[in-house]
């Protein structure tokens, strides 16, 4: 695990929309209703769309809608503001305003935060469709962010493209010479919370907003560390041709090939990721835990508001320890406080979610600390409380001994499956 440092401040004021909450899901969505006006002698005939919209995820195909002849079509600019709540979001994405370089005043724009954290839409359109974009780096030199973008379930183009460097505003083609219709993007962040900053400003586009993408009924959040986030594992060749000598590089990881993302792909789930790497429970590689910082909306990124936990998660999917035992094998702490520390942060996301199901999934690294979690999770209450452990299967051959993406979708199969039987077990 690397030592790293906190992210460069950046002085911003944080927007809550008007109920005076933070932007988790789908925004505050409102019923779009469209008007058809026929001449036929003196009858006036309206029509209201009403119908929901299909839930997009990036495996979607294009979805389906009212008569496209019924939009209008010319060019439009989005801020995140006139969105109106036609969005989805995944993970803990706060609505914030900040001032971007060289601007005369703030904007308010779109936090893509943690691992996997994504943003998407429908709308009815033709020709390209624009995204803009801020990024800054990071004092452990995160000038290096990528982005998947998927178009009607499709993913565009290769990963260097969306590749985005540098202290700047940026506008990203997602999408190009579209047929006049209704059509689904997804924008999702694959680099971790601490590599850097990314802000979505607006979106601009030939057409009008559809009805945003449904949500899906099953929600899990998944807690982890540097194995979340999928450090490494691209580590060494699965980069489409970029390399670096740094096992460690951003060019080595993807959050959307870990076994969390792979997972809620599978079972068709909304999700929120919490990962740092180098992070423990209550002992890690760095001055501050997640028993400190689980409460807030993205600490690394300095969103230091507490997070509403609205959205009530029907299972948290676990996955620390390993930072924790680190520290024990350095003579930083003992088995019996991070034992102790497991215990409070069960009864921690408890307190958060209390009807989920809450799965301790360890092993992906090194299974030492499986002793202490396991007699944590009894004194939570154990199966009858809610409480359940999974055993992981060990790797090491991505990035600095950290699990490949081979091995992340091989766990995936398993924490799937595991998932399974804890939803029938209680149906």
């Amino acid at each position: 695990m690397e030592i790293l440092t906190f992210c460069d401040k950046l002085q911003i004021s944080y927007y809550l929309p008007a109920t005076g909450k933070s932007s988790e899901g789908y925004g505050y969505m409102k019923k779009s209703i469209l008007s058809l006006l026929t001449i036929a002698c003196t009858a006036v005939l309206l029509t209201s769309c009403t119908s929901a919209a299909p839930a997009a995820s990036p495996a979607s195909s294009s979805p389906s809608g009212p008569d496209p002849a019924l939009f209008d079509y010319t060019a439009k600019t989005y801020g995140i503001a006139s969105f109106e709540g036609k969005y989805k979001v995944q993970g803990r994405c706060p609505v914030i305003s900040y001032t971007p370089p060289k601007a005369a005043e703030a904007l308010e724009a779109l936090a893509l935060d943690y691992s996997c954290s994504s943003f998407s839409f429908n709308a009815y359109c033709e020709g390209d469709v624009t995204a803009e974009i801020y990024t800054a780096p990071t004092a452990i030199g995160g000038d290096m962010l990528y982005l998947n973008v998927y178009v009607d379930g499709v993913r565009n183009a290769s990963r260097p493209e969306y590749k985005l460097t540098g202290k700047k505003v940026h506008t990203l083609t997602i999408a190009s010479d579209l047929e006049r219709g209704l059509h689904t993007f997804v924008i999702e962040r694959q680099t971790e919370a601490e590599r850097g900053l990314l802000y979505l400003n607006s979106v601009s586009l030939c057409g009008e907003l559809y009805e945003p993408p449904g949500q899906s009924s099953l929600f899990i959040e998944f807690i982890g560390d540097s194995i979340t986030t999928g450090y490494g594992n691209l580590y060494p060749d699965l980069t489409e041709g970029e390399q670096n000598p740094n096992p460690a590089s951003n060019v080595y990881q993807d959050g959307t090939r870990t076994y969390a993302y792979l997972t809620a792909q599978k079972l068709g789930a909304d999700y929120s990721i919490i990962a740092q790497q180098g992070i423990g429970v209550s002992s890690g590689y760095y001055p501050h835990t997640m028993l400190g910082t689980y409460k807030y909306t993205c600490y690394q990124c300095d969103h230091r508001q507490p997070w509403d936990f609205e959205r009530k998660a029907d299972l948290v999917v676990i996955n620390l320890g390993t930072n924790d035992r680190t520290m024990v094998s350095a003579g930083k702490t003992t088995l019996e406080k991070i034992q102790k520390g497991f215990e409070q942060f069960c009864l921690l996301v408890r307190e958060k979610y209390p009807d989920a199901k809450i799965l301790w999934a360890y092993g992906m690294m090194e299974q030492s600390a499986e002793t202490q979690i396991k007699a944590a999770l009894s004194a939570a209450g154990g199966e009858e409380a809610g409480f359940y452990y999974v055993k992981l299967a060990s790797d090491g051959s991505g990035g600095n001994g950290h699990p490949s993406a081979a091995a992340h979708e091989e766990n995936a199969e398993i924490l799937t499956e595991a998932i399974k039987k804890i939803i029938a077990s209680g149906e």
